[in-house]
């Protein structure tokens, strides 16, 4: 059997159907199969498992965005705020993706608990709040914010673009923000991380 990008890009996307449709424990191989017209032995000549089939859906989805997340806290200017506006506009790009919207409901009706399952479940997170909070320590440090946990405020950020919209999307029942609507998710995101993580004022003395 010949492998080929277009075969294997093929089963990828059928997989993803057959899990939004029906969920991951109750999607088989050979439904996968029937919609590819791909028969089992080549499905498994791709993927080995269904679990492999889900890890590769989850890498896909995962890869360019937080890829893209990762290149704007490398390339990182002087300006904390301007940094953490273009930070944000790429996580929202990625998080309301229909594919990562999709595998959230997949994984969230339950993939089970292995863990590859475990990992599978991340999205990319662990990833995405290690390197935001390496970033955010440095601003720490060089006193452009208040001293405190670095990683407990990276996820504060990514909980403050999240949470006007993330159960609706979720739960499928209502969408996320619309093109207009993102940029006033993230200046208030914004806004509210910056005060709640402000350098403290120095405390004045009487002078003598």
């Amino acid at each position: 059997m010949k492998r080929t990008p277009e075969k294997r890009q093929a089963i990828l996307d059928a997989a993803a159907e057959e899990f939004r449709d029906k969920g991951y424990e109750r999607a088989s191989m050979s439904d996968i199969g029937l919609r590819t017209g791909f028969s089992k032995t080549t499905l498994y000549g791709y993927f080995g498992a269904k679990e492999a089939l889900l890890a590769a859906l989850v890498d896909e989805a995962t890869e360019n965005g937080v890829a893209a997340m990762l290149e704007v806290l490398a390339g990182a200017g002087p300006h904390l705020a301007v940094t953490l506006e273009r930070f944000a506009g790429r996580y929202l790009s990625y998080a309301l993706s229909p594919s990562v919207c999709s595998l959230r409901r997949v994984l969230a009706a339950g993939a089970g608990r292995s863990e590859l399952d475990l990992r599978c479940r991340d999205l990319g997170a662990a990833r995405i709040d290690a390197a935001l909070a390496g970033y955010l320590r440095a601003q720490m440090e060089a006193g452009a914010l208040r001293g405190g946990d670095a990683r407990g405020s990276a996820q504060q950020f990514r909980a403050l673009l999240e949470a006007s919209w993330f159960d609706r999307v979720l739960f499928d029942y209502g969408s996320g923000p619309g093109p207009g609507q993102v940029e006033e998710e993230i200046e208030f995101a914004l806004a509210a991380f910056l005060r709640a993580w402000a350098p403290a004022l120095p405390v004045a003395t009487d002078a003598s």
